[in-house]
């Protein structure tokens, strides 16, 4: 009985270190897909603007005075554009029940669907197998909306507006029999969903793959007042991550997705590996003098615990993707841990930055934006710049952690064992680590007997998305 409890937790500690992801999708701000991502990324560009107008009347919430009642003084954000628009059919979904669903729901739903066709995956390969599902959310913003009116309550409002049924609403709609579960730590919600992943894959060989989201929309005013209240959010609507004049977060929305499969089972199944999954991790803060305070020492305590198990040399790092939401208590908080664990232990200083200087900060599904961003350094060979970085935080001191923000495009020196690191810290103290690796060398594809092109099939759900799609 001991030895198999042991053999259990040597597996949960090297939770990740034979993890690929074969398939990857996102919709994020300015970046409808991976490769429009890195094209925001490697440019420099900012996707935050403000929430749509249809989404809420803004001038009955707005107040310019921060600490006003009731009131948010800003309503910058890094959004989506449509928050409605989804096809049900496509989905074996009626409209009655579509309509609803959190948004949240219908855009994991698309996104979802993209990374299996990113994996190779059609629905009938996967429908009725033992493929577990994890996912990050938090937000109630359409249920708020939505109690407005009680008498519409039924049982579609239930399951539409439950956030355990953002991971089944997956599980259910593909035909998956591996265990479905929302995630909700706040900020890190997307990170630790994907270290659970990991866990699974690594203990219970019955499990063929796992799916791994995080999401966040933006659709109630009530979020904005409260974040207002407690002066989180920044006042000139961008994260100014590790910057001097960094004064709070810009909130964001949309949506990433990963597909993870034992190493052995994607070599063995054929499957294109995107990249690696070396190591995962989470902790709390504990006890901090303030609930939404972080921990500097629970931070790099976790760095220094996931960094041994995966057993990576800091010179490895190509760069760290911080959580970096730009405040004042935040960013040198996490420095200190990136410093002390990591960058300290390398022959040059470490490139770190944040991916919400870019988009805002997707708070639950923050971590797939910053995971994405990982996943695109490694497959580019370079690291992209960090915006709004025009002065060093004066209580960070970036010669003695040894790093460096990242202020424009760099391409790295090749390595086929290179690492980035991505954090999430959610503001209720849990926090949450990975490691990504560079994909393996593909083996070389065996040559088809014949020639000239196989035929192009399309396939649709009904004969109008079929014309559609030709």
């Amino acid at each position: 009985m001991k030895r198999g409890t042991a053999r259990r937790r040597a597996r949960a500690e090297q939770a990740g270190a034979g993890i690929a992801i074969v398939g990857a999708a996102c919709r994020l701000p300015g970046a409808p897909d991976l490769d429009s991502l890195w094209t925001l990324l490697a440019e420099g560009r900012d996707a935050v603007t403000t929430v749509p107008p249809e989404r809420f009347d803004q001038a009955r919430w707005f107040h310019p005075r921060q600490g006003e009642p009731g009131r948010a003084y800003t309503f910058a954000a890094g959004t989506i554009g449509d928050a409605a628009g989804f096809d049900p059919a496509a989905f074996g979904l009626s409209p009655r029940e579509a309509a609803e669903m959190d948004p949240q729901q219908r855009l994991l739903l698309e996104v979802a669907a993209e990374a299996f066709e990113d994996a190779g995956w059609p629905a009938e390969r996967i429908a009725g197998r033992s493929i577990a599902v994890f996912a990050g959310a938090s937000s109630t913003d359409y249920a708020e909306l939505r109690l407005e009116d009680p008498s519409a309550g039924d049982r579609f409002f239930m399951t539409g507006n439950a956030l355990s049924i953002v991971a089944n609403r997956i599980g259910n709609v593909f035909d998956l029999r591996g265990p479905a579960q929302t995630v909700d730590t706040a900020c890190s919600s997307a990170l630790v969903a994907l270290h659970l992943a990991a866990r699974t894959l690594a203990e219970e060989p019955e499990i063929e793959a796992a799916v791994v989201g995080g999401v966040n929309m933006l659709l109630s005013p009530y979020s904005f007042v409260g974040f207002s209240r407690a002066g989180m959010l920044s006042p000139n609507g961008r994260c100014r991550a590790f910057d001097a004049a960094a004064d709070g977060y810009v909130r964001a929305e949309g949506a990433g997705v990963v597909i993870l499969r034992r190493i052995e089972d994607a070599r063995a199944a054929g499957d294109r590996v995107r990249a690696m999954l070396l190591g995962s991790g989470t902790n709390a803060a504990g006890r901090t003098i303030g609930l939404s305070l972080p921990n500097r020492e629970a931070q790099a305590a976790l760095m220094a615990r996931v960094l041994a198990r995966s057993g990576v040399d800091p010179d490895r790092f190509l760069a760290f993707e911080a959580h970096g939401t730009g405040t004042r208590v935040g960013d040198p908080a996490e420095a200190w841990a990136i410093g002390t664990t990591i960058a300290r232990h390398r022959t040059a200083p470490l490139p770190i930055g944040s991916v919400k200087t870019n988009l805002g900060h997707l708070e639950a599904g923050s971590g797939m934006a910053g995971l994405m961003k990982a996943l695109l350094m490694l497959e580019r060979g370079a690291v992209p710049p960090s915006l709004h970085f025009d002065e060093p935080n004066p209580e960070i001191d970036f010669a003695a952690l040894n790093l460096a923000v990242a202020h424009r495009l760099e391409a790295a020196a090749p390595r086929a064992d290179a690492v980035v690191g991505v954090n999430s810290f959610g503001f209720g103290g849990t926090n949450a680590t990975a490691l990504l690796g560079a994909a393996p060398p593909a083996p070389r594809p065996r040559e088809a007997a014949g020639r000239g092109q196989p035929p192009l099939i399309l396939s649709a759900p009904s004969r109008a998305a079929l014309a559609l799609l030709a």
